[in-house]
């Protein structure tokens, strides 16, 4: 189950995500949240986990995902490729 704060805090915005990241070692937690058709464009999602996570038509360019689990996650129409 995803953590409430985590799926609020990145519908904030990159720069409320990150700052929060910066601050913070632990992995968030976003399994199975629906996060369909967010810009994640420029997010810190490196050891996030989103495993099974609805992420139908979201942009993840620029993203970090190092570490990510994404395991069972949806990426159709994904936007992955870094420009």
């Amino acid at each position: 189950m995803p953590s409430d704060e985590h799926v609020a805090l990145i519908r904030k915005g990159a720069t409320a995500w990150n700052a929060w990241r910066n601050e913070r070692d632990g992995a968030p937690d976003l399994s199975p949240a629906g996060l369909r058709g967010l810009d994640l464009s420029g997010f810190n999602l490196s050891r996030a986990d989103l495993q099974g996570a609805d992420l139908r038509g979201t942009n993840l360019s620029q993203a970090n995902l190092s570490g990510a689990n994404l395991q069972e996650a949806n990426l159709f129409k994904a936007v992955i490729a870094r420009t």
